[in-house]
């Protein structure tokens, strides 16, 4: 239902003097609460538009039994100026104050038991009999599917139907029926049909929910990300805002580079938070692997059902694979935080990348305009704009999708050619780091086997890969970042006890603190060469505590005593952006 029609019926229920249950379905997070409080507020703003003038907002989440209702219901109602604003206790006062029906009453009330009660008996007492007051009122029952083990849906229901018939209030009850589950709803139904006049489901369109999370002028963040949450049919308003205020804090920490990189990292973020906050919908597992042009071909790829759904969601969302800047922000997502210089130093990388691709995408048009979107493209003409758009665009292309095009090219009697790309690739990425060249870092899977001319030739260039930087400056970068590369791994791997102990003795400062927490957080990961470094690590600060009664109190705070039975292992601390 559109949500200009959802709005008509909620302003003619509003502006409906006579009794009415009206009932709003939609899933958590659509805008149902946030619609009708915005259409109360507006309708309070004009004369004629709210037909009655006391209000009361419950929700159910947490309330045990029907007396806890009644009570709620009367302790939450507001009038007069206070009505498009939340019960407080000048409104509650306002409500039982003397003159009023309810106050007469209970006065006499309080006449007769104050001789045997105490005073919060007494207020207890009178507070619960307010329910009495309840009549000609609007009502909004909220969380229905939330209500505790002790209130049953009927009876809320039969509740309901006594506030319209016999105190004259129109009730709206906001819910989400896809919690009670597939054997209480059909049952739900029917008790609803009979009670509820009016029932809408809140089910908009993904630019309707777009534009009721944004309000105001649109930023250029919103103008980024809404494209890209159409595309995936978001239309959860929480997970939207989620979203946009993760995507502005992205924005920022990339605000040197350029747009490309920035669109890059909005456009992963988008679809790792999606996967994260609807995990129902394409796991994050699955999106650092996704190959966006191979995986949408079953037949070649022996994919399993399950993995051609997650394919089918993300056809036209413009994601082909995962590369280093993409897991940066994915690790963000799952972490919880976003790592700014994690993200910075990988920025940096593509960026570089893309300049030598000259910012091209032939390869990717290539795919997408000749292999998927024709039928009537020759086999020889695609292969050829294959062979030359990879060449071309080399420099740019992730492992994941040159294996594609290398596959594609030997499957289809290419050998020649697919060596030759082997070739050119390796050439383009000559520069890259050691990290680019393990296999293994790559999002790889079992379906898409690597090429083993393009395997052979990453472990060659991974064997012989030398490294000329100073390990102090390496081991200081390791500090100052809070995390490190494969190559950093290398580096550090080598070095010896008597090596930590003269490094960790010129750091100074902050960094001496990083540096040492960072490096011992490395040796008791899964490196594969964390244990060799962290048994360094440990020694050399041992050798450093053995100095002097004060500097044995000082490795002692890194979890390192003279006596390494005693070792503790440390806290690790980094400096990292909170994903809201």
């Amino acid at each position: 239902m559109s949500l200009e029609l959802i709005k008509k019926e909620i302003q003619r229920f509003l502006a409906n003097p006579k009794s009415e249950v009206l009932c709003i379905k939609g899933k958590w997070g659509v805008g149902k609460t946030y619609t009708w409080d915005q259409l109360l507020a507006e309708a309070h703003g004009r004369n004629g538009a709210l037909a009655l003038k006391k209000y009361s907002y419950v929700t159910l989440f947490g309330l045990n039994s029907l007396e806890d209702l009644r009570f709620s219901i009367f302790e939450n109602t507001v009038s007069g100026a206070d009505l498009p604003n939340n019960a407080s206790l000048e409104s509650f006062a306002n409500l039982i104050a003397v003159g009023s029906d309810f106050a007469r009453k209970g006065r006499q009330v309080l006449e007769l038991i104050s001789a045997a009660l105490n005073r919060k008996a007494v207020t207890d007492v009178l507070l619960k009999a307010g329910f009495l007051s309840v009549r000609e009122q609007l009502i909004c029952i909220d969380d229905l599917e939330r209500a505790g083990k002790g209130l049953e849906v009927r009876d809320v229901l039969g509740l309901i139907s006594f506030l319209k018939v016999k105190r004259a209030c129109n009730v709206v009850i906001l819910l989400n029926d896809e919690q009670f589950g597939e054997d209480r709803k059909s049952e739900f139904n029917m008790q609803l049909e009979k009670v509820a006049d009016t029932i809408l489901t809140f089910d908009l369109l993904p630019e309707e929910a777009a534009q009721m999370a944004f309000t105001g002028e649109e930023k250029p963040v919103q103008t980024a990300i809404k494209p890209l949450l159409c595309q995936l049919k978001v239309t959860n308003i929480r997970i939207i805002r989620k979203i946009e205020q993760s995507a502005e804090r992205l924005a920022e920490i990339l605000k040197d580079h350029d747009k490309p990189i920035i669109d890059q990292a909005i456009t992963a973020l988008v679809l790792g938070m999606w996967a994260h906050l609807e995990p129902n919908k394409a796991p994050l597992e699955f999106i650092r692997r996704y190959n966006g042009f191979f995986d949408e071909i079953p037949a070649t790829n022996g994919q399993d059902t399950k993995e051609l759904e997650y394919a089918e969601m993300l056809r036209g969302y413009p994601y082909t694979s995962t590369d280093e800047l993409d897991d940066a922000v994915l690790d963000g997502v799952e972490a919880g935080y976003l790592n700014e210089s994690k993200l910075i130093e990988v920025a940096a990388v593509i960026s570089s990348r893309n300049k030598k691709a000259d910012g091209g995408d032939q390869f990717g048009r290539v795919w997408r305009d000749m292999y998927h979107g024709s039928l009537s493209v020759d086999d020889t003409v695609f292969l050829d704009a294959l062979f030359d758009s990879a060449v071309h665009d080399a420099a740019a292309i992730t492992p994941l999708n040159m294996n594609s095009a290398i596959k594609m090219l030997r499957e289809n009697g290419r050998a020649e050619q697919a060596d030759r790309l082997v070739e050119k690739y390796m050439e383009a990425t000559s520069d890259e780091s050691l990290e680019f060249f393990e296999i293994g870092k790559h999002h790889f899977t079992v379906q898409d086997g690597v090429d083993p001319k393009l395997r052979e030739a990453f472990d060659v260039k991974f064997a012989s890969y030398k490294d000329d930087r100073d390990p102090f400056d390496v081991l200081k970068a390791v500090g100052s970042k809070q995390g490190w590369s494969v190559a950093d791994v290398e580096v550090i791997s080598k070095l010896s006890a008597e090596d930590f102990e003269l490094m960790f003795e010129r750091l100074e400062g902050e960094l001496l603190r990083t540096t040492i927490e960072t490096v011992s957080h490395l040796g008791n990961s899964v490196a594969q060469k964390g244990g060799a470094i962290r048994s360094a690590v440990r020694e050399g600060l041992r050798r450093i505590g053995r100095k002097s009664p004060l500097r044995a109190q000082k490795i002692a705070r890194f979890g390192v005593r003279l006596d390494d039975s005693q070792d503790q292992d440390t806290p690790q601390i980094k400096d990292v952006a909170v994903l809201e």
